[in-house]
């Protein structure tokens, strides 16, 4: 069963910390009352979870003609599944190319004047 949020309708309510959790089957109509202080609320939009019951393991990537790998260690990757090289390893030059991509380019300070 999903779960629901409601808040105050127009109004802060300080018994209910603004917004209400309830349990709802899909199909049940909108609460049009809040169940601890009873004044109205509205339904709102709220964060989705959602969890996908799909095989992505290592079998399934290499029936599709895909090779997995995983991380090993810093600039070493380890097939797990598929056929390809049995370990992916960076140059020093690749893992130079990388660590300079990740600093800043350019520091902005707000606070100083631009000349």
């Amino acid at each position: 069963m999903p779960i629901y949020e409601y808040e105050p309708d127009d109004r802060i309510c300080y018994m209910c910390d603004g917004r209400v959790e309830v349990i709802q089957s899909i199909n049940d109509e909108p609460l049009k009352l809040c169940p601890y202080c009873g004044l109205d609320v509205k339904k709102i939009v709220s964060r989705a979870t959602f969890q996908l019951s799909v095989d992505t393991g290592e079998d399934k990537a290499a029936k599709l003609g895909f090779t997995k790998y995983k991380r090993a260690e810093k600039g070493v990757w380890e097939k797990v599944g598929g056929e390809g090289a049995d370990y992916l390893v960076g140059s020093k030059e690749d893992m130079q190319a990388i660590e300079e991509e990740k600093k800043p380019r350019k520091i902005l300070d707000l606070d100083k004047p631009t000349e």
